[in-house]
């Protein structure tokens, strides 16, 4: 678990701090609407609250998130990818539904209600995770997300590790100098 006064002091490239060219899906169950202009984000917010989902962290930016992605991905000799989903009470998003991933979630601020099925025909469990926790979401479990209404907003990091194997030599993530 990592403090919440620690991730607060962690900047992220989303809103106003995002790289040039850096993408935002507007995301429900209708979809993905993806727009790189600050005022399209805002705007297509504005006309149909939903998810924003800030793409790619782990290339579009030089943050702490890319060290974080690489070094994630150097542990499990797996691609992993980085995304951050914002989102206010009341905004649509995808609805239930199940990765290709195995996701490692950090709750980065605010709190976000997860159902998650466990096992496929029983009733979900109920998961509050508040800043500074961490769950593990493995490949293909059905789950659902809502924001509560106190505090009314919820921003999370996922760094999604994918089957697909990076480069086996370990030479490919040594840190020591050539």
């Amino acid at each position: 678990m990592f403090t919440a006064e620690w991730l607060a002091g962690r900047p992220l490239p989303l809103a106003d701090a995002r790289q040039p060219g850096q993408t935002v899906a507007l995301a429900d169950g209708d979809g993905f609407v993806r727009a790189d202009h600050a005022d399209d984000v805002a705007q297509g917010h504005l006309d149909r609250p939903r998810t924003r989902v800030y793409e790619s962290l782990h290339v579009r930016s030089d943050s702490w998130v890319s060290l974080a992605t690489l070094y994630l991905a150097g542990l499990l000799r797996r691609e992993v990818v980085c995304t951050a989903y914002e989102s206010l009470t009341g905004d649509r998003n995808l609805g239930p539904h199940d990765d290709a991933w195995t996701g490692l979630i950090v709750q980065f601020s605010g709190v976000k209600r997860w159902l998650v099925w466990p096992i496929a025909q029983a009733a979900p469990q109920e998961i509050v995770m508040r800043p500074g926790d961490v769950m593990v979401l493995p490949r293909g479990m059905k789950h659902d997300v809502s924001t509560p209404d106190t505090p009314g907003h919820s921003l999370h990091l996922v760094f999604a590790v994918t089957n697909r194997p990076i480069d086996p030599h370990p030479e490919a993530f040594s840190l020591s100098a050539s």
